[in-house]
């Protein structure tokens, strides 16, 4: 190359870049990335992210930001393809068949500096976003809080249960790119619903779509570490004037253990790994259960057939039959939804409500358990059914316990806005929860001493067989000095 040429400029020729889809391209990447550094910005100088900044942030505009540069290079194609028409050629005007790269030119060598940095910082900028989208993606507030009014439900009751530390996906993807990929997936589908209003209420609890327990519950409850009784003391409050408190204390057989234990007890001896039990349930919410059968250590087989149901040989065979794990009894261990009662009973025991106040316990509970249709009129219902009680039996209680009875309101407002959801159409009634067997049928659905085996075995439903009967250890109300006609 001649001295004379380095440094020197090309041949002017018409702009690729000067074309509709380019510009638009370059104001979408332009935009986007500047919105993304303002954002940035915010957050790092302490913002606080919401839900809603994080779709922005993480997933709209970094689509934006890689549209516009796909726009580019488009508009750049169809500008050089018109100029390669016979026309152009003839007028000196068309660009070479395939970009030329010169570095004696000034120009390439800048314009070649600015693609090479201009690249490695938009590489180094959609790698951190992936990232940080891919954790977004991963949040509890994703799961939880974007689809505020679909997902309100599990979302409260989330946060006031055992498992409110644990993220959502732990227990609904667990590890692996398979489901989560599948999971995402589900999510597009699921994300459409909620745009075009087309998702059911109440939602549908996702009994078939969740991974196998063992590839996610028992990551942290190992079942093979499961053995021995626990204690337990409940305490329930009477629908009596004096809300008379009484205390019940049983054992619980949790029992259990894995293969290095010989003799199998307890609740858990339905997982302990030495034994099999498949099931057949005829429902989609698995409450109608009228087929188990039960592989011992031994290998012996036996099946049991409830009474009620009569399924012939065909239907037996072409029946999903599932192998029994956690979720079939732990099937509410976070979205579990309280009674008015069990509620109630929670508020007196923490001392939240007062429970001198006469009859607190019946009233909280027939307010909170009245139909609304919706949640501002339910909590305008909860205060003057609760207000107008005392204020007409107990008008000297009204007068000087005011704070109390107003306490006592405000208490009955949070546990209905944390139990019952009229919008979505959900209460404590909407899903069964299995544990146990009160409200819903639970350990019955199997143990109702209706299912037996060809040989007449029968499948126990003898209380002791998983608790002690419950034995009330102490009652007793608080002393009431009140005037008032009673009801």
């Amino acid at each position: 190359m001649p001295e004379d040429l380095v440094g020197a400029e090309l041949p002017a020729r018409p702009s690729l870049v000067n074309n509709p889809f380019s510009y638009l391209g370059i104001l979408l990447a332009v935009a986007s990335l500047s919105t993304i550094v303002f954002v940035l910005l915010i957050e790092f100088v302490g913002g606080k992210e919401t839900p809603y900044i994080g779709v922005l942030l993480y997933l709209a505009l970094p689509s934006l930001f890689v549209l516009g540069l796909v726009l580019i290079p488009i508009g750049m194609l169809r500008v050089r393809k018109r100029l390669r028409s016979p026309e152009a050629i003839a007028a000196g005007l068309a660009p070479p068949r395939y970009p030329v790269l010169d570095l004696n030119y000034a120009r390439q060598r800048l314009g070649f500096a600015f693609f090479i940095l201009s690249t490695l910082a938009f590489i180094a900028l959609l790698s951190g976003l992936t990232y940080r989208a891919y954790g977004f993606m991963e949040s509890t507030a994703f799961c939880g809080q974007l689809c505020h009014k679909v997902m309100a439900p599990e979302f409260t009751a989330y946060q006031s249960s055992p498992h409110a530390r644990v993220t959502c996906v732990s227990c609904h993807i667990g590890a692996g790119a398979d489901w989560f990929v599948r999971s995402k997936l589900s999510g597009v589908r699921q994300v459409l619903a909620v745009a075009f209003n087309t998702y059911p209420s109440p939602l549908p609890a996702p009994i078939r779509e969740l991974r196998p327990a063992r590839e996610t519950c028992e990551t942290c409850h190992w079942p093979e570490k499961f053995f021995g009784d626990q204690t337990v003391t409940r305490v329930r409050y009477l629908p009596d004037e004096a809300n008379t408190e009484q205390r019940y204390t049983m054992t619980i057989k949790t029992g259990g253990g894995g293969k290095e234990l010989d003799v199998p007890s307890g609740i858990h001896w339905h997982m302990n790994l030495k034994n099999q039990i498949d099931y057949i349930a005829t429902d989609h919410e698995r409450q109608q259960i009228p087929w188990v059968r039960l592989k011992d250590p031994e290998g012996r087989i036996t099946v049991y057939v409830s009474k009620d149901v009569s399924l012939t040989p065909d239907q037996i065979d072409l029946a999903e039959k599932r192998v029994m794990d956690c979720m079939d009894c732990h099937n509410r261990p976070t979205h579990n939804f309280r009674t008015p009662d069990e509620s109630v009973d929670r508020a007196l025991s923490a001392g939240r409500m007062d429970r001198s106040l006469p009859y607190v316990k019946r009233e909280a509970v027939k307010a909170m358990g009245q139909s609304y249709s919706d949640t501002e009129r339910a909590f305008g219902a909860i205060d003057q059914a609760l207000t107008a009680f005392y204020r007409q039996n107990y008008p000297e209680v009204y007068i000087s316990r005011g704070a109390s009875i107003e306490a006592a309101v405000n208490e009955v407002q949070q546990a209905y806005a944390t139990s019952i959801f009229p919008g979505m159409g959900v209460d404590w009634k909407t899903y069964a929860d299995n544990i146990g067997h009160q409200p819903t049928p639970g350990c019955f659905r199997c143990h109702d001493g209706k299912h037996v085996s060809p040989e007449g075995k029968v499948i126990r439903q003898e209380c002791g067989t998983c608790h002690t009967l419950p034995k009330l250890v102490e009652a007793a109300g608080p002393a009431l000095s009140v005037s008032g006609r009673g009801s």
